[in-house]
C-alpha cells in the first residue's frame, strides 16, 4: 500500500444511523421516507441505546473483575511457582 497501512476506525453505530437519517431523507416519496423514519425511532434508536448499556455494562464488569484479580494477587503474596506440574515424569531422550 502506498503511503503506509490505513487505519480503520470502528463504526460505533451512530454513524450508521446517520447514514440512515440520510437515506431517509433522500426517498422521493414522503410516504416511504416517513416509514423509514418511524422504523429509526422506533426500532433503530432503542437497539443502539440497548448495545451501548450493554457496552457499559460489559466493560464495567471486567473493570471490577480486574480490580479483584489485581486484589488478590497482592494479597496472595510470595507464593512458590510450580508451573502447574505435579507428579510428572520427565523421559529424557537420546
Amino acid at each position: 500500500m502506498p503511503g503506509g497501512p490505513r487505519i480503520r476506525f470502528v463504526n460505533l453505530g451512530s454513524d450508521r444511523m446517520a447514514q440512515a437519517f440520510q437515506a431517509a431523507q433522500g426517498q422521493p416519496n414522503w410516504v416511504v421516507r416517513l416509514a423509514i423514519l418511524t422504523f429509526l425511532l422506533i426500532i433503530g434508536i432503542p437497539i443502539l441505546l440497548l448495545l451501548m448499556a450493554a457496552g457499559l455494562a460489559a466493560a464495567l464488569v471486567f473493570m471490577v473483575l480486574s480490580a479483584i484479580n489485581w486484589v488478590m494477587v497482592r494479597l496472595g503474596g510470595a507464593k512458590s511457582k510450580d508451573d502447574g506440574r505435579r507428579n510428572v515424569r520427565v523421559i529424557k531422550r537420546d
